[in-house]
């Protein structure tokens, strides 16, 4: 079997060099770490690798992981796109409240304590006043669901909502009736067409 791309050596990753492709033609080495992750922009949950540049403490790449059982180091373009949202200018990194109206675009940021206590405040006045129907969860990956769902459940809510169902479920029963499997991973390394 040919390897599709040559990665760094596993036991390499704790102190793994090389070129900097951005400042070629100048030959710059760069110092990495590399760190196994998960890609958290479908369900699959594809493995990764985070390239940790040891004098910049940034991570200045992300490709496939050759060692995840799955995605075998094969990703599609959200994998590495993973990048742009680790350091998107406009992401959210705390809790923010609005303050001006619906679409205005004001708000103010608040603390962790602050925005859990008044969430929970609303869901709990929601379920004293037989409100549940206003009560919505959605859970953003795999892994998480099966708690939340449960404790939903318990409160008498049927609010959860789920990455399943605004990406992938109908990809998922076209697999499904086609293959008899919801998340086939192709074996394209033994293909014998593509």
């Amino acid at each position: 079997m040919t390897d599709f791309a040559k990665y760094p050596p596993h036991d390499q990753w704790h102190d793994w060099r090389e070129l900097d492709a951005k400042a070629w033609p100048d030959k710059v080495e760069r110092k990495y770490t590399l760190v196994p992750t998960t890609c958290f922009n479908c369900e699959a949950a594809c493995g990764l690798v985070a390239y940790f540049d040891q004098d910049t403490d940034q991570i200045t790449k992300i490709e496939g992981n050759p060692e995840h059982p799955a995605s075998r180091g094969r990703n599609c373009a959200k994998g590495p796109a993973t990048l742009n949202q680790v350091y998107d200018p406009e992401r959210v990194l705390y809790p923010m409240k609005r303050v001006g109206p619906r679409g205005g675009g004001q708000w103010e940021r608040i603390s962790w304590d602050q925005a859990l206590d008044e969430v929970g405040a609303r869901i709990r006045t929601a379920i004293e006043e037989d409100r549940r129907n206003e009560i919505m969860y959605h859970v953003g990956r795999p892994g998480e669901d099966g708690y939340t769902d449960r404790v939903l459940k318990a409160w008498g809510v049927d609010g959860h909502n789920s990455h399943t169902n605004i990406c992938s479920s109908n990809a998922r029963a076209g697999y499904t009736f086609w293959m008899g499997l919801d998340r086939p991973s192709p074996d394209f390394a033994e293909a014998d067409f593509i």
